[in-house]
């Protein structure tokens, strides 16, 4: 057996529903390893190669009703659980309202605020390589990943502040971010992958350090709100994302495709933040595989996230 204990931050608010979502926010174990899963297929493609093969082993590894229970066995320290709701309104125009679309259409939502919450794991049955690979994803999670919904644009936002059992530091400014993000998601990579996950186009970047974590995210949201109503012609707006409504003049399109761009706040200690971004590209959808506008403006947007260093492989 293996046993590890990370100790990751909320840093933006997280709409992440529980038992009860219109009473109560909650951080529960089931969401946290959706996630991670995810994380963990979008590093594993360059090592596999074959959707058959990672899917049995990823069933294998995190458990499946055929493979039977997980040999990653988690638990939360402590129940996460908040109460608290959002009452303020969002206009129209607002960087809320582009990056948060939906979360206020049913009127008030729960979150979880800024807090501190432990993850304990242990891992069954593995040898080295498969924990290295645990290993990676968590901390990948811990850079640029999140939970609840929006996740992808900012919302619900996590950074990995500790880990017991294995050798981690936080980044604590954008050159030692973009290390952490060459060690896990740069290296010979494939050239295009059937799902998101890391290949050649991927690209990441962060900005300028802020002094909190709101003033970060409402930089970066301004950033992405400007930057996609700036994307002509507006049919390949999609690339940022499916369905997408558009005003007078333009056919809506109806598909649904999460954005391959991840909009992240990680936290450097001390109060400070730092808004980053990450394009993970890949077929986009099953009968039209070219993502809209060639992704031309959601890697622009990475790679502009800090005019004088554009993260890449």
């Amino acid at each position: 057996m293996h046993t590890i204990k990370a100790t990751y931050r909320v840093v933006t608010p997280m709409f992440c529903g529980g038992a009860e979502p219109t009473r109560e926010a909650e951080l529960r174990v089931p969401s946290f390893k959706g996630a991670l899963r995810f994380w963990w297929r979008a590093l594993m493609w360059r090592n596999v190669g074959d959707v058959t093969e990672l899917r049995n082993s990823e069933a294998s590894f995190f458990g499946s009703s055929e493979s039977g229970q997980s040999r990653v066995l988690m638990r939360l320290e402590k129940h996460i659980v908040s109460e608290r709701k959002i009452t303020e309104q969002w206009s129209p125009a607002s960087w809320q309202r582009y990056t948060g679309y939906g979360l206020r259409d049913k009127g008030e939502r729960c979150f979880l605020p800024v807090c501190d919450w432990k993850l304990l794991l242990t891992v069954r049955r593995c040898d080295d390589a498969e924990i290295e690979s645990l290993l990676s994803a968590l901390k990948l999670f811990g850079l640029v990943g999140g939970l609840g919904s929006r996740a992808r644009k900012g919302w619900g936002c996590t950074t990995l502040l500790a880990m017991d059992g294995a050798p981690w530091q936080c980044p604590a400014n954008a050159d030692t971010w973009r290390a952490a993000m060459r060690s896990l998601v740069g290296g010979d990579l494939p050239s295009s992958a059937p799902f998101t996950a890391a290949t050649e186009g991927s690209r990441w970047n962060a900005g300028t350090i802020h002094p909190d974590a709101a003033a970060a995210q409402q930089w970066l949201g301004q950033r992405y709100r400007d930057s996609v109503k700036a994307t002509e012609p507006k049919a390949a707006r999609a690339q940022f994302g499916l369905p997408r409504e558009f005003k007078k003049g333009t056919q809506p399109r109806r598909e649904r495709r999460a954005s391959p761009l991840f909009l992240h706040v990680h936290s450097c200690g001390g109060g400070k933040a730092l808004p980053c971004a990450l394009w993970l590209p890949a077929a986009f959808l099953e009968n039209s595989p070219a993502i809209p506008g060639n992704g031309d403006a959601g890697r622009r947007f990475v790679e502009t996230l800090d005019s004088t260093t554009a993260g890449q492989m």
